[in-house]
Parts: structure tokens; sequence; C-alpha cells
């Protein structure tokens, strides 16, 4: 792995943090008016879709590491289910029953309290009974959950594919991509939905900037890196994310500067260096925003005032987060290591 890829994780989560800082506090309509605007789109469209080709390069690593589905699924559930857990209950047991417009025996009876606890299972549910009713964005408490279930979607296919073993195969592999890539070409001339709300790219979108980034992984040792084709992209994803039916040469720059970005040493505060908490920022930010906005005065409710005093709280979070939740959790990969150790990974094949 590149020395970049934890640096741009946790930027990418900043990316989104400072985002929904304005929305929370203009709500549905005018952040899709924002949205509406072609060169608004440069900044919301990319910041997910790098998300997953980061995802995709690294989850690829792990995999070809591990060589076991067992194992596999075990170090994704640690890195994911932990903090996730800790994440909806707290809002279930502690925001919502202090910051609810109901009786404590009227939000603690309520179905939709319940319901709250399938996140962690991927079901999404995004309302606590009477939580947030009189924001600009009303009743959600973690509108960030949603990326949950496509995430699951891409574990579950390179799950599938070790156990065909097709992701050990290089080509068998890339032409898998390939029939990706015109299935997706296909649904853009269709002129099919490519947006899930404000810009926001659809969910089928996001499983393909997996993919992308798993053959990035691939096919690592044949892409050639360097600032003049890196400002390229950045020009070609600009355009094309103005653009909607041009979404695939945006997410194929964005491909290229994910891989850049990953081999450069990008300096860090020295308290950001101690961990990775790109996760945990992603996970809290969005219930600490809404609880701001739940208590500033209509006069400072703006997005510069969430984000100055949101982002230090969420970022205190995240670290607490990766301390006492993350980093001991992942600590317990050991146990499922001794199952591969006495297996050299075989090389990433071009043919069988």
């Amino acid at each position: 792995m590149g020395p970049g890829f934890d640096t741009l994780r946790l930027l990418l989560s900043l990316w989104v943090f400072t985002l929904h800082s304005f929305v929370v506090c203009w709500g549905a309509e005018s952040a899709g008016e924002f949205a509406a605007n072609p060169f608004h789109r440069i900044l919301i469209t990319p910041v997910l879709p790098m998300f997953f080709i980061v995802s995709g390069y690294l989850v690829t690593g792990s995999a070809l590491r591990t060589q076991n589905t067992l194992t596999f699924l075990s170090f994704r559930a640690l890195r994911i289910g932990p903090a996730l857990i800790v994440e909806v209950t707290l809002s279930a047991m502690v925001l919502g029953p202090w910051l609810t417009e109901k009786s404590l025996l009227e939000y603690f009876s309520d179905p939709l309290f319940a319901r709250y606890f399938l996140n962690i299972t991927g079901n999404l549910h995004f309302f606590l009974p009477g939580l947030f009713e009189s924001n600009p964005v009303s009743g959600i408490v973690n509108l960030n959950l949603w990326t949950l279930k496509p995430e699951f979607y891409c574990y579950l296919l390179i799950s599938l594919l070790m156990f065909s073993k097709v992701i050990f195969n290089r080509r068998y592999f890339t032409l898998l991509g390939l029939v990706v890539l015109i299935a997706a070409a296909a649904y853009v001339v269709r002129g099919k939905n490519l947006h899930n709300f404000l810009a926001v790219v659809d969910w089928k979108f996001l499983i393909l900037a997996f993919i992308l980034g798993c053959l990035a992984y691939h096919w690592n040792h044949r892409i050639i890196v360097n600032r003049g084709r890196a400002m390229t992209a950045v020009l070609i994803a600009c355009f094309a994310f103005m653009h909607p039916s041009l979404i695939i040469f945006g997410l194929l720059a964005v491909t290229y500067l994910v891989v850049y970005i990953g081999t450069c040493k990008l300096y860090l505060p020295g308290f950001l260096r101690d961990g990775d908490y790109s996760y945990g920022i992603y996970l809290f930010g969005f219930p600490i925003q809404q609880t701001l906005v739940h208590f500033l005065p209509s006069g400072l409710t703006n997005g510069f005032t969430v984000l100055a005093l949101g982002l230090p709280l969420t970022v205190a979070f995240a670290i607490l987060s990766w301390t006492l939740v993350e980093k001991p959790t992942l600590k317990l990969k050991k146990r499922f290591k001794r199952s591969y150790q006495s297996v050299t990974p075989a090389p990433i094949a071009d043919t069988h």
C-alpha cells in the first residue's frame, strides 16, 4: 500500500464533513439548487467514488494476501462492525432520548427505535422517534449510513470472486471489469438515473468505482504515475463530472488520481498520524452536525459555524473511536491469521 492512501481517506472524510456542514443548514431544496450548478457538481460528485476506489484498491490487496474467504470476511467485519455498533447504539440510546420531542415512554416503544438497530446489518433506517424533526434536514439522524449497503455488496462481490478464484487471475478479473464497464456504458446511454440525490453518484456507480479500484491494484505495476498525468486527470474529471453522461470518464480519471495520491507522501499534523480516523469522522460526523443545528440559534445556523464547531468535536469522537474501539478489535486479526500463516501467497496469475 502506498503511503498516501490513509491520508487520502482522511481528506475524503473531511471533504464529506465540509459538504454536509452546509447541507444540514440549507435543507434539501437549497442544497438541490446548489447541486444543480454544473460547477458545483465538481465539489460533490467525485468524493464518494474516490472513497470506493480506495476501498477497492486496498480490499483487493487484503483478499490476495489472505487467500481465504472466511478470513477476508472476518477482517472486514472487524474493521466495519465495532465502530458502527457503537455509533448506532449511541445515537439510539443517548442522542435520541436526550433530544427527542417525544416522551421517553413514547420514544422507546416506537417501532422506529428498534428498527434503527438494523443499521448494524446494513438494513438502512435513518429516523429515530421525534429526533431532529425541526431541522432543515428533517428527521435524518445519520445520512452517511446509506453507503453501507453498496459497501456490503462490494464485500460480497469480492468474496464470490475469491471463492471462484477469479480475483486471483489478472486476465479473468480484467475481462470481468471490462464487461462491467460496457454494462455501465449501456446504462448511461439508455438515459438511466445516474445520481441518487444532490449530485451524489448512484450506488451502482459506486460499485463500479470499487471495481475500478480492484483493477487498479491488479495493474498497479503498469500504471505510470507522474504530476503531469495527474493534472490531466484532474481536468478530465472536472469536465466529466459537470456532464452526467460522461460519468464513466470521470470515474476512470479519479481512479488514476487515487493511485497517484496513494503513491505520494502527504504531510499530516502529528496528532492525526497515530491512527486511522477517517471511518470515525465519516460515522459520527452527521449526527454531530444535526445536533449542532438543533441547538444553534437561527442567526448562527450556517455552514461555517457548523464546520468550525463540529469538526473538532467529530475528530475527537473519531480519535476515541479508534483508540477505544477500532484499534483494539483490529488486534483480533491475529487470531484469524493463523489459518493462512503457513500459506505463501501465490502471485497474481495472468492465465491458468
